[in-house]
């Protein structure tokens, strides 16, 4: 088994992932601007001092920015809390739309960003030039019918609500029309709400289509970086000009040879290979954590090569993979291989950095997958004292279980900043009955506090269980899914549940 590093997009804005404060001053900031220039402009048109036609620019930008923050909420960019999201999200959605409601909005825009450049519908972005300005007026209203073709698959309360906005704000501007006040219902909502939603459309999903890939601003920016706050857009660039690295697909580099100094054994079917790297050599093979390193070697005649996943800690003069027998090459590297042979070896390549401000970081590891995972929640933890992590391990039984004991050091080396919980798939295994464990002293009894074992394999149920609670993708940074495809795949289809936007999802592939 190998592990590749995977990038969803071929390039990051350095400051996508970086953790919010607890509640967004700047969004807090516009939606107040936006409702304080909207009612100025409404009581200049409802006093008659200025024609009501002159007001109609005032009330269009007022709902721009009510559309920002919207948007904002969408993406839980409006700070860590959950509940300041919801709230905001549906005080603004009124000001943006006539129809819509705010969970229904968000399914939709984070359906779209999981499809990629898929568009929901056909209806603003193709169709005769002549047609379009119209469509992009009712953009909304197409949305809203989008949404309840799909409401048989969505929770009963988002339908409900979906349902009832539906109902109470056109109700409630067919009442103001009856009191005799369709001209001032007119002027201050209707046209200013249609006229926004048209530019919106026009600069959102229209022209990013018809502009080369790569054209820097807002839509492209936003659509590699869903979570970034739209207030770090400048200062993303500006650091993407400065740090902007080696772009994921360029060569790692050549081959090197390189001598094996140790082959220890970690499971029955795995063991640990570290290789001395020599002075001349250590800046090339300088390494992050997640990175992998590619072997070549002839085996029975036949050149073979492989990637495995560098397991060591960042700075240390060896460096170590971890290799599981599953194939030709890994048969010959845990049966052949011994200390003293040497083996050619490309320079670390690939990788997913995590962001060095992350607060809080979940891993997901399956077996051999905890070997880019360990450096980089050990990593993550050395450089930030407040930071934590939990990681979530699948393994049969505690004889398959790699790295059991350097989990065990970290999770006492980081007091209580390290939480192991283990599942086991063999129900019979021997640590799904702590009772029985002899434990020597209160060091340990304290360690394993911070371990937890539980029969079974992860579900998508138990997945869920934790998002409601301790892991709630608002107390969450970074998720990193080093772990079959079928694990893997339930994962994300659990975090897209829960609106976890991809940017903040790490996944190795292993093949």
């Amino acid at each position: 088994m190998t592990a590749d590093a995977y990038c969803p997009a071929p390039v990051r804005l350095p400051t996508a992932r970086e953790r919010l404060p607890t509640v967004a001053v700047p969004t807090i900031a516009l939606f107040t601007g936006a409702l304080a220039l909207g009612s100025f402009a409404t009581w200049l048109s409802l006093v008659r001092q200025v024609p009501a036609w002159a007001t109609v620019g005032l009330h269009t930008i007022a709902v721009v920015g009510m559309f920002v923050v919207l948007h904002e909420c969408v993406h839980h960019s409006a700070g860590r809390l959950t509940w300041v999201n919801a709230v905001m999200g549906r005080l603004a959605t009124p000001f943006v739309s006539a129809f819509g409601a705010f969970p229904a909005a968000r399914h939709l825009h984070l359906h779209q960003h999981r499809h990629g450049r898929e568009h929901l519908t056909a209806w603003d972005v193709r169709g005769p030039a002549w047609l379009l300005p119209l469509r992009w007026l009712t953009m909304d209203l197409w949305h809203v019918v989008t949404y309840l073709r799909r409401s048989d698959a969505r929770p009963q309360l988002e339908v409900a609500e979906a349902l009832a906005m539906l109902v109470l704000v056109p109700g409630t501007l067919v009442a103001v029309v009856g009191t005799g006040n369709a001209w001032s219902l007119f002027v201050v909502y209707l046209l200013p709400q249609r006229l926004a939603l048209a530019a919106l459309a026009w600069w959102y999903d229209w022209r990013p289509r018809r502009q080369a890939p790569g054209t820097r601003g807002y839509p492209e920016a936003h659509r590699r970086c869903p979570r970034l706050p739209f207030y770090r857009y400048p200062e993303a660039w500006q650091a993407e000009k400065t740090e902007a690295g080696p772009a994921a697909g360029e060569p790692a580099g050549e081959f090197h040879r390189l001598t094996v100094s140790e082959v220890r054994p970690l499971t029955s079917q795995a063991v640990l290979v570290t290789f001395d790297i020599p002075e001349e050599l250590r800046a090339e093979f300088r390494f992050r954590p997640g990175q992998h390193v590619e072997l070549r070697a002839v085996v029975d005649g036949e050149e073979l090569r492989r990637r495995y996943a560098i397991c060591s800690w960042p700075g240390e003069d060896r460096l170590g993979i971890a290799i599981k027998r599953v194939g030709r090459f890994s048969g010959y590297a845990t049966g052949t291989l011994r200390p003293g042979d040497e083996i050619d070896v490309r320079p670390p390549a690939g990788g997913n950095a995590l962001a060095p401000d992350s607060r809080h970081v979940v891993g997901l590891a399956a077996g051999i997958g905890i070997a880019p995972l360990l450096p980089m929640l050990a990593h993550a933890l050395a450089a930030a004292p407040r930071a934590r992590a939990t990681l979530l391990y699948v393994n049969r039984r505690s004889e398959d279980t790699m790295f059991a004991a350097e989990l065990t050091e970290l999770a006492r080396r980081f007091d209580g900043r390290l939480r192991v919980l283990h599942f086991r798939t063999d129900e019979r295994d021997q640590d799904l009955r702590p009772a029985r464990r002899p434990l020597p002293n209160i060091a340990d009894a304290l360690a394993i506090c911070d371990e937890r074992y539980y029969p079974g394999r992860l579900s998508a149920g138990q997945l869920r269980e934790l998002l409601g609670r301790r892991l709630h993708p608002a107390k969450v940074d970074e998720w990193v899914l080093s772990a079959p495809a079928d694990l893997a795949g339930v994962a994300r289809n659990v975090l897209a549940e829960h609106h976890v936007p991809a940017s903040a999802i790490h996944v190795e592939q292993f093949h």
